[in-house]
Protein backbone atom coordinates (compact mmCIF):
# COMPACT_ATOMS: atom_id res chain seq x y z
CA UNK A 1 0.00 0.00 0.00
CA UNK A 2 1.53 3.18 -0.85
CA UNK A 3 1.81 6.15 1.47
CA UNK A 4 3.91 9.41 1.45
CA UNK A 5 4.38 11.94 3.89
CA UNK A 6 6.20 15.05 4.35
CA UNK A 7 7.09 17.20 7.79
CA UNK A 8 6.29 21.47 7.31
CA UNK A 9 6.68 24.29 9.59
CA UNK A 10 3.87 25.89 11.19
CA UNK A 11 3.62 28.55 9.06
CA UNK A 12 0.65 29.47 7.06
CA UNK A 13 2.87 29.29 4.09
CA UNK A 14 2.94 25.19 4.74
CA UNK A 15 -0.77 25.03 4.21
CA UNK A 16 -0.14 25.68 0.31
CA UNK A 17 2.38 23.06 0.12
CA UNK A 18 0.51 20.87 1.96
CA UNK A 19 -2.14 21.14 -0.90
CA UNK A 20 0.40 20.56 -3.40
CA UNK A 21 2.14 17.57 -2.27
CA UNK A 22 -1.21 15.64 -1.70
CA UNK A 23 -2.71 16.78 -5.35
CA UNK A 24 1.18 16.08 -6.76
CA UNK A 25 1.22 12.59 -4.80
CA UNK A 26 -2.37 11.18 -6.07
CA UNK A 27 -1.44 12.01 -9.52
CA UNK A 28 1.91 10.10 -9.23
CA UNK A 29 -0.79 6.96 -7.91
CA UNK A 30 -3.09 7.31 -10.76
CA UNK A 31 -5.89 8.80 -8.80
CA UNK A 32 -5.64 12.66 -9.79
CA UNK A 33 -9.36 12.62 -9.95
CA UNK A 34 -9.32 12.49 -6.07
CA UNK A 35 -6.80 15.60 -5.98
CA UNK A 36 -9.70 18.27 -6.00
CA UNK A 37 -11.47 16.90 -2.58
CA UNK A 38 -8.13 15.97 -0.66
CA UNK A 39 -6.61 18.86 -1.41
CA UNK A 40 -9.15 21.07 0.10
CA UNK A 41 -9.29 18.85 3.06
CA UNK A 42 -5.66 18.67 3.74
CA UNK A 43 -5.83 22.79 3.25
CA UNK A 44 -8.41 22.38 6.48
CA UNK A 45 -6.28 20.32 8.52
CA UNK A 46 -3.26 22.12 7.70
CA UNK A 47 -4.45 25.24 8.66
CA UNK A 48 -6.01 23.86 11.45
CA UNK A 49 -2.42 22.94 12.25
CA UNK A 50 -0.97 26.50 11.44
CA UNK A 51 -3.86 28.59 13.68
CA UNK A 52 -4.24 26.35 16.84
CA UNK A 53 -1.45 23.90 17.35
CA UNK A 54 1.60 25.96 16.09
CA UNK A 55 3.55 23.10 15.81
CA UNK A 56 5.63 21.33 12.87
CA UNK A 57 3.51 19.16 11.55
CA UNK A 58 3.15 16.16 8.97
CA UNK A 59 1.15 15.65 5.97
CA UNK A 60 0.48 11.54 5.23
CA UNK A 61 -1.07 10.17 2.26
CA UNK A 62 -2.06 6.35 2.20
CA UNK A 63 -3.62 4.64 -0.88
CA UNK A 64 -5.82 1.15 -0.42
CA UNK A 65 -7.42 -0.59 -2.60
CA UNK A 66 -10.88 1.42 -1.20
CA UNK A 67 -9.80 4.32 -0.21
CA UNK A 68 -7.67 7.55 0.26
CA UNK A 69 -6.42 8.21 4.04
CA UNK A 70 -5.23 11.84 4.52
CA UNK A 71 -4.06 12.87 7.72
CA UNK A 72 -2.32 15.30 9.83
CA UNK A 73 0.00 15.03 12.56
CA UNK A 74 0.82 17.81 15.43
CA UNK A 75 2.40 18.36 18.08
CA UNK A 76 -0.35 19.80 20.60
CA UNK A 77 -2.59 17.73 22.80
CA UNK A 78 -5.91 19.37 22.35
CA UNK A 79 -7.86 17.65 20.06
CA UNK A 80 -10.22 20.02 17.40
CA UNK A 81 -12.94 21.93 18.93
CA UNK A 82 -16.06 22.18 16.61
CA UNK A 83 -16.75 25.87 16.54
CA UNK A 84 -20.49 27.11 15.80
CA UNK A 85 -20.43 30.15 14.25
CA UNK A 86 -23.01 32.02 12.80
CA UNK A 87 -23.52 31.93 9.31
CA UNK A 88 -21.94 35.57 8.73
CA UNK A 89 -19.10 34.58 10.39
CA UNK A 90 -15.63 34.31 8.54
CA UNK A 91 -14.18 31.28 10.47
CA UNK A 92 -15.22 27.93 11.84
CA UNK A 93 -16.04 26.01 9.57
CA UNK A 94 -13.80 24.20 8.31
CA UNK A 95 -14.18 20.63 9.96
CA UNK A 96 -18.15 20.54 8.97
CA UNK A 97 -16.28 21.13 5.83
CA UNK A 98 -14.14 17.90 6.34
CA UNK A 99 -17.47 16.09 7.35
CA UNK A 100 -19.19 16.87 4.64
CA UNK A 101 -16.24 16.01 2.10
CA UNK A 102 -15.17 12.63 3.58
CA UNK A 103 -16.48 9.51 4.00
CA UNK A 104 -15.61 10.00 7.44
CA UNK A 105 -12.71 11.09 9.53
CA UNK A 106 -11.56 11.55 13.30
CA UNK A 107 -8.52 12.20 15.68
CA UNK A 108 -6.42 9.83 17.29
CA UNK A 109 -4.60 11.25 20.49
CA UNK A 110 -0.92 10.05 21.29
CA UNK A 111 1.07 11.49 24.40
CA UNK A 112 2.74 13.68 22.37
CA UNK A 113 0.44 14.85 20.02
CA UNK A 114 -2.70 14.15 17.46
CA UNK A 115 -3.37 12.83 14.04
CA UNK A 116 -6.58 14.01 12.55
CA UNK A 117 -7.13 12.13 9.13
CA UNK A 118 -9.86 11.98 6.79
CA UNK A 119 -10.86 9.09 4.56
CA UNK A 120 -11.73 9.30 0.74
CA UNK A 121 -13.40 5.92 -1.07
CA UNK A 122 -12.06 5.71 -4.24
CA UNK A 123 -15.44 4.02 -5.29
CA UNK A 124 -17.47 7.41 -5.21
CA UNK A 125 -16.98 8.41 -8.82
CA UNK A 126 -19.58 10.94 -10.60
CA UNK A 127 -21.11 8.54 -13.04
CA UNK A 128 -23.17 11.36 -14.31
CA UNK A 129 -20.30 14.05 -14.57
CA UNK A 130 -21.49 17.66 -13.74
CA UNK A 131 -24.96 16.72 -13.22
CA UNK A 132 -24.02 14.43 -9.44
CA UNK A 133 -21.28 17.34 -8.71
CA UNK A 134 -23.56 20.30 -8.89
CA UNK A 135 -25.96 18.38 -6.29
CA UNK A 136 -23.16 17.26 -4.12
CA UNK A 137 -22.15 20.61 -4.22
CA UNK A 138 -26.11 21.69 -3.14
CA UNK A 139 -25.98 19.37 -0.77
CA UNK A 140 -22.49 20.97 0.82
CA UNK A 141 -23.84 23.99 0.70
CA UNK A 142 -27.10 23.25 2.26
CA UNK A 143 -25.07 21.83 5.36
CA UNK A 144 -24.36 25.08 6.35
CA UNK A 145 -27.50 26.14 6.53
CA UNK A 146 -29.46 29.76 6.29
CA UNK A 147 -29.96 32.20 9.16
CA UNK A 148 -32.32 31.08 11.49
CA UNK A 149 -32.23 27.20 9.90
CA UNK A 150 -32.57 24.93 13.01
CA UNK A 151 -30.55 22.54 11.82
CA UNK A 152 -27.67 24.29 11.34
CA UNK A 153 -26.83 23.90 15.02
CA UNK A 154 -26.40 20.17 14.49
CA UNK A 155 -22.37 20.83 12.57
CA UNK A 156 -21.78 17.03 12.04
CA UNK A 157 -23.54 13.58 10.76
CA UNK A 158 -22.18 12.04 13.29
CA UNK A 159 -19.32 10.40 10.92
CA UNK A 160 -16.16 11.57 13.85
CA UNK A 161 -14.57 9.85 15.95
CA UNK A 162 -11.97 10.44 19.05
CA UNK A 163 -9.67 7.70 19.76
CA UNK A 164 -7.48 7.69 22.48
CA UNK A 165 -3.85 5.91 22.38
CA UNK A 166 -2.34 4.49 25.29
CA UNK A 167 0.88 5.77 26.51
CA UNK A 168 4.05 3.77 24.04
CA UNK A 169 6.39 1.58 26.88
Amino acid sequence: MPHAEVTLPADASSVPTARHFVESILTSWGQPDKGWAAALLISELSANCTLHARTAFTVGVELTEEEVRLQVSDGSLRAPAVRDYGTSATTGRGLRLVDELSAGWGVDLRDDGKTVWAVLRLDDEDADGDDEAEEDLDALLAAFGEPGDADAADPFSGRAHLQQWPAAA
